[in-house]
């Protein structure tokens, strides 16, 4: 991913992935992927929530992507 990537908008939607009463998805606007990285971070910490990214381009980053690119 090319670093001027960081600073364009992107999408987080954090998937509930145990039942709940909240909604299944919570999805958001950032103005940039790292907000969006950022985001995403907290979600990991809980084992219900995964979160996915789509870029301004369109590529989707998984929880596994997002947890590597954290490490």
């Amino acid at each position: 991913m090319e670093t001027e990537a960081l600073e364009r908008p992107a999408d987080l939607t954090i998937w509930r992935t145990a039942p709940a009463a909240s909604p299944v998805a919570h999805p958001a606007r950032f103005d940039t992927l790292r907000e969006a990285i950022e985001a995403a971070a907290g979600a990991l910490a809980d084992p219900a929530k995964q979160p996915w990214i789509i870029t301004e381009e369109g590529e989707i980053l998984s929880p596994n992507w997002i947890r590597t690119y954290l490490n």
